[in-house]
């Protein structure tokens, strides 16, 4: 992405209509946070053809398979769980996406993973959360974690293909694992 312009950052609110994009060699989905929470970034997505699947951190089930792959479908390849914050204190993940050729629907999503398991309560609004769209063409999406609704998983947007025009949109809904197992097609 060396040279390329960066487009105004445009954030996303509910309710808002879908902002159209393209991208032709990488697309950039950041998770960065400002809390000691351990979250993590997930896309969740229905092919074409109906099949589903998802893309995030080898941590759920220690596959290395569950990161994707940038040269093979599903196109999209997680840059794994690194707990430690960057410099000025954000913590990041990122999953890159270099095809969204086969893919009718992504779901991005956000897991508090260990704290699902450990059965503790959720307020993503509190992690100063957001996630962040960048296109090879410049595009550059905000959305903002801010609901304050209690559950494990924040549907934070979805990414639409419209055969090769795109458009992102902020869904902003917290579910539990199990409301997000029959919603998301792909969550497992």
């Amino acid at each position: 992405m060396e040279g390329v312009q960066l487009k105004r950052k445009v954030t996303l609110r509910r309710k808002e209509k879908p902002a159209e994009f393209t991208f032709s060699g990488l697309l950039k989905v950041k998770l960065l946070w400002q809390s000691s929470t351990d979250l993590d970034l997930c896309i969740f997505f229905t092919k074409k053809n109906g099949e589903v699947g998802g893309v995030f951190s080898s941590q759920f089930r220690q596959k290395k398979s569950d990161l994707g792959s940038l040269t093979e479908f599903p196109y999209m390849l997680h840059m794994g769980d690194k707990a430690e914050p960057e410099a000025g204190g954000e913590s990041v993940e990122q999953v890159n996406v270099a095809s969204l050729n086969e893919i009718d629907t992504a779901n991005v999503c956000v897991l508090n993973y260990g704290k699902a398991i450990d059965g503790e309560e959720v307020n993503f609004a509190q992690d100063s959360g957001r996630v962040d769209i960048q296109s090879d063409n410049g595009d550059y999406f905000e959305v903002v974690i801010d609901a304050a609704e209690q559950g494990h998983v924040y549907h934070v947007c979805s990414i639409k293909n419209n055969d090769g025009e795109n458009s992102v949109m902020n869904e902003g809904v917290v579910m539990d694992l199990g409301t997000a197992f029959d919603k998301i097609p792909g969550f497992s």
